[in-house]
């Protein structure tokens, strides 16, 4: 067997077994709310923010890891925030994914229009289905300005500090789970659903059969 036919070979092998994996695997609607919390008082120090990097997926690609999705589920949860006088939505989007392993899972990039919500989420199976999540309240842009880049517990703050909700934790499908924060929190609903006939479509064009014999690419 040629050597370039046994490359393609494995390639191809490779490709159908990740595109069975993510075909096999449960897909699920995925909403998400972010909101701050406006009247909390509170004297907790918020952590340096880092430039933020953008995770590769969006709630609006169209991939066979994620198709983008209505806001169907959440809405009355939109509409009690913003009756509120407490509470305001920044954030509100929903889209469609498997859940592989841990080790295959992707982040999703979670970014609202006004740029006051930036992060990034991802959902994995072990034993259990979990949500990570990674949000930050952009409440300040600016370097602090004062005599001493050096706080007195020896820290740098020299870089802009905003509240940052990271928090993981074991989830179940159909129910709706609320990550708290003094200055802002999330609400996650996973509802599984059949794999999108786009995907289904996809991998249908995208698997074929691999030849029995692999055919010389030069005569011998």
């Amino acid at each position: 067997m040629k050597i370039h036919t046994l490359t393609q070979a494995v390639l191809a092998i490779s490709f159908f077994a990740f595109s069975i994996n993510s075909y096999a695997s449960q897909w699920y609607h995925v909403e998400l709310i972010v909101f701050e919390q406006l009247q909390t008082v509170t004297d907790e120090q918020w952590p340096q923010m880092p430039e933020q990097e953008k995770a590769t997926l969006t709630p609006q690609s169209i991939s066979t890891l994620l198709q983008p999705a209505d806001n169907e589920t959440l809405l009355n949860s939109v509409a009690s925030l913003n009756r509120s006088a407490r509470y305001q939505v920044h954030y509100h989007s929903a889209w469609q994914q498997p859940i592989m392993e841990k080790r295959s899972a992707e982040f999703i990039d979670i970014h609202s229009d006004n740029d006051l919500i930036q992060g990034k989420m991802r959902l994995y199976k072990a034993t259990y289905l979990h949500a990570a999540l990674d949000l930050w309240l952009v409440e300040n842009t600016a370097q602090v300005n004062s005599w001493s880049d050096i706080s007195p517990d020896g820290l740098n703050i020299d870089m802009p500090r905003n509240p940052n909700l990271n928090e993981s934790r074991r989830i179940r499908s159909k129910k709706l789970y609320f990550f708290d924060h003094p200055k802002l929190g999330a609400l996650l609903k996973l509802t599984p659903i059949e794999t999108p006939i786009a995907i289904q479509e996809s991998e249908s064009l995208e698997t074929y059969s691999l030849p029995t014999e692999a055919t010389p690419t030069v005569a011998e």
